[in-house]
């Protein structure tokens, strides 16, 4: 979902910017991004608590495009700051190599999330540009990258080369087809972030149980589970399952034996 993303904001852009001299299509225009954010700036230096509900994130919180609240710290803030991440903020890691460069976007609603001083927030003044410059910096990681200042292990991205970035931006129709396809997938990589979640939790919990013996399948018969078993309504029967641990072990069995098929492999079950 997130390679149709970058596939349909790239179909815009990529032959003009092969072409810089190319006359744009009408109403299109090239722009910087200090032209279309409202803000481009540094999160803020942490103050860490247990005690805190507010979560600041690093740069290990943004990998593979993707924002990774999982990987965030409890911290205490000194005051009301408008520096708090609101959806579809661009998040950008901006010292270090290795790390500078790297991009991501909020395509959730936050609450109480901040990011260190270590990732640049670009927030679009109009929503309507905000998914479609997003894109457009997953693609140009590497650029991004070579924009930063400071010799190697001191690297930084100033904020002034990231607002003087210049993007292709088009007309308004453009946009809004490109957010008609965005805006969906968006929503369903979110949903898949938090199942992975809601699975993980699920597994870190079963999993020891499992082990230690704390929960007995050895008379679940694996062979005489079925496509309805396992996709149809939505738990485990009493003849599949005897020992009625349909509610707990029906998702950690999901997880490790369901191979997408809509059916059990018999040959991966041995």
């Amino acid at each position: 979902m997130l390679d149709l993303l970058k596939s349909s904001a790239k179909n815009l852009y990529l032959k003009h910017e092969k072409n810089i001299q190319e006359k744009l299509p009408s109403g299109w225009r090239w722009v910087s991004i200090g032209e279309i954010a409202d803000m481009v700036c540094r999160g803020i230096a942490p103050k860490y608590s247990l005690e805190s509900d507010e979560i600041i994130l690093g740069q290990t919180c943004i990998r593979n495009n993707l924002v990774l609240t999982e990987n965030g710290r409890s911290h205490a803030p000194k005051k009301l700051t408008d520096k708090w991440l609101r959806k579809y903020d661009l998040l950008i890691n901006s010292t270090g190599v290795g790390s500078l460069g790297r991009t991501a976007q909020v395509w959730f609603e936050p609450s109480k999330l901040v990011v260190d001083s270590h990732v640049t927030i670009v927030r679009a003044t109009d929503k309507k540009n905000a998914l479609y410059l997003g894109s457009w910096a997953f693609e140009h990681e590497r650029y991004i990258e070579s924009l930063h200042t400071g010799s190697t292990g001191q690297t930084e991205l100033p904020r002034d080369r990231v607002k003087a970035i210049r993007v292709v931006l088009p007309d308004a129709g453009t946009l809004d087809e490109f957010n008609a396809i965005a805006e969906p997938s968006v929503k369903m990589i979110v949903a898949n972030q938090e199942e992975n979640k809601r699975l993980i939790e699920i597994r870190d919990t079963l999993l020891p149980k499992l082990m230690s013996g704390a929960i007995d399948v050895s008379k679940v018969d694996l062979t005489q589970l079925t496509n309805n078993h396992l996709s149809g309504c939505g738990s485990f029967c009493s003849v599949c399952c005897p020992s009625g641990l349909a509610s707990e072990f029906h998702e950690w069995f999901r997880e490790h034996f369901f191979f997408g098929y809509g059916h059990l492999c018999k040959a991966d079950l041995g």
